[in-house]
């Protein structure tokens, strides 16, 4: 993402979208009240055709798929000559659009997270004796390829005797995925390493080797929590928040300065919270929380529920702190 021109005081940005991975960010960026303004079509008062214009809509909804983020509201400045209501942008990359919003040091920071972020894709392979699982692992979140190609299956191979010929199938499906960055190989014993063996030097160079006691989506979230994902990526989105949530849980286990639930927004407004973690959905729902939060000096970390720590926070009713002091 590019931010082509901000203005904080003014509450403006106007921004290139990049990639899909932008798109992802985008969707829990813009909130319920934004305006947003980009080139569209919108079908004249004729009824005839649609124009080409560049309209103003105030946000109410917005709809993320991979292709596009889907942006609903209703038109606030338009032309003359186009019909007003209701209207959805369907921004992609390679598209600009502005925004004008409050920006408090949260949203204005993200905003300047969002521009630092890059793309990235990686391959986790998670081996053991007769099987191999395989998930793509990207900023917007984890695909479970077993679900996706069908040659692919998530328990791959009945083990032969010496495991040779299980060992090639493995390399070669990660051989079809030289696009992507890097490659994670997982699980436990020593298949893993035998398969590693098995590689071009091109791809050992970009693999890491990762020891986890089971394979399949259990063995991914415990390489995550081992730091494997933050190995191969720098500053990832996913191990960004896992280790948040398992700060906070340590803190939960060994202090009396963590709390979870409701009573969060009260010690919220005592200005007891150090830091906040507070799942998307929640934020969308209450931003007022975070604001609170950092009118008192704390931050917020958002946490998504598309891996395991983000569903752990969930279960704690979306709302989790680190506390300054103890409430008592």
């Amino acid at each position: 993402m590019k931010l082509l021109k901000t203005d904080r005081n003014d509450g403006y940005a106007c921004i290139r979208i990049e990639n899909k991975d932008d798109l992802w960010h985008l969707k829990d960026f813009i909130q319920e009240g934004d305006h947003v303004r980009t080139l569209t079509q919108r079908t004249k008062l004729d009824g005839r055709e649609k124009k080409t214009c560049r309209l103003t809509l105030k946000a109410e909804k917005t709809e993320y798929t991979e292709e596009r983020l889907r942006v609903t509201g209703e038109i606030t400045e338009g032309h003359e000559d186009v019909e007003l209501g209701y209207h959805t942008f369907n921004l992609e990359p390679d598209n600009e659009f502005e925004i004008q919003t409050e920006f408090t040091e949260e949203r204005w920071n993200r905003l300047q997270e969002m521009e630092d972020k890059r793309s990235y894709q990686v391959l986790f392979c998670l081996v053991e004796k007769g099987g191999a699982d395989f998930f793509l692992v990207e900023e917007s979140g984890i695909k479970d390829l077993s679900k996706i190609e069908e040659n692919i299956p998530g328990k791959m191979y009945k083990d032969q005797v010496s495991g040779e010929e299980f060992h090639k199938q493995v390399r070669a499906v990660l051989e079809r995925s030289e696009d992507v960055d890097d490659i994670v190989l997982c699980g436990p014993g020593f298949q893993k390493n035998k398969v590693y063996d098995t590689l071009s030097e091109d791809l050992k160079s970009k693999t890491f080797v990762q020891n986890t006691s089971v394979t399949g989506k259990t063995g991914l979230h415990e390489a995550f929590k081992r730091g494997a994902l933050d190995k191969v990526v720098e500053n990832s989105r996913i191990g960004e928040e896992s280790e948040a949530v398992d700060r906070f849980l340590d803190a939960l286990r060994e202090e009396d300065k963590a709390s979870y639930g409701e009573p969060v927004k009260q010690l919220a407004d005592l200005g007891a919270v150090k830091k906040l973690l507070i799942t998307a959905e929640k934020h969308r729902k209450e931003p007022g929380i975070s604001r609170t939060v950092e009118q008192q000096g704390g931050e917020t970390q958002i946490v998504h529920t598309d891996h395991e720590a983000g569903e752990k926070l969930e279960k704690l009713g979306g709302l989790a702190a680190i506390l300054r002091y103890s409430p008592q």
